[in-house]
Formats: C-alpha cells, structure tokens, sequence
C-alpha cells in the first residue's frame, strides 16, 4: 500500500490482511467468502470488521465493489475502467476488457444532468457451462 494512501486511513494488520485476500483472489469474491479466508489467518477477526473495511478500501479506490441489485456485493482487486460478464445461472462473473466509445459518459451527464466520475457495463447472459448443461437438459 503506498503512503499517501496509507495516510488517508488508519492502516492495521486487520484491514492489510483484508486486502491482501481481495489482492491474491482469483474472481470475484463476496464479503462472506472474504471474511472466511481472513478468518483462516486471523481467527479472531469479527464480520463487521471485514465489511466495514472492504467498503473502506473501496472508499479509498484501493478495491472496487460491484453491487447486483438483491444480490450480495462483490469486490474486484481491479480499479482501472472495465466490465464484466455475469452469469444469471450461476452466478459467476469475469472481467472483460470492451473498448466503449468515451462519448456515452457525455450522453449519460447530458439526460441525467449528473457529473459522471466513471462507470462500468455490466453484461449478463450464459456461461459456456451453464449453457451445456441446459442443452444437455434439453
């Protein structure tokens, strides 16, 4: 962690920990799944304690949270502008890198009249399993 971040908030061994499981996971992990690997590491971390911090770190743009309307959050070791691809059958979600015009966050503020600080699309469809598993179903 650099030190002007690490000036913006207190930095403990807790929320280091916290982060080094966003950093080192492979996908796309919820609070529930983090809070389960930290707790392997340090048992006596509490769930608030990572939820507070994961929202924290992703305050300070150190994570990125992807939120699906009634589904758990999940946090991303990315920050830079990408998208991603969700699964409605499983749930799973992969980055994907698509080139967006930089007009549509012009067209976004303009019917809005918001000032838009970033944005990400989010596509959803079938997963290559998902989907044999329905045509074998079929």
């Amino acid at each position: 962690m650099s030190s002007a971040v690490r000036g913006a908030y207190r930095n403990t061994a807790q929320r280091a920990i916290i982060l080094e499981e966003v950093e080192n996971a492979e996908g796309h992990l919820t609070a529930g799944e983090i809070f389960e690997r930290v707790k392997q590491r340090y048992p006596s971390i509490a769930y608030g304690t990572v939820y507070r911090t994961l929202h924290l770190l992703a305050e300070h743009d150190l994570i990125q949270e992807l939120t699906f309307a009634d589904q758990a959050s999940r946090f991303d070791k990315r920050t830079d502008r990408h998208d991603h691809v969700h699964c409605t059958a499983c749930g799973a979600l992969v980055d994907v890198n698509v080139e967006v015009s930089t007009s549509c966050e012009a067209v976004a503020a303009e019917q809005s009249g918001w000032k838009i600080m970033r944005h990400h699309t989010l596509f959803e469809g079938v997963c290559p399993d998902c989907l044999a598993q329905l045509e074998a179903n079929q």
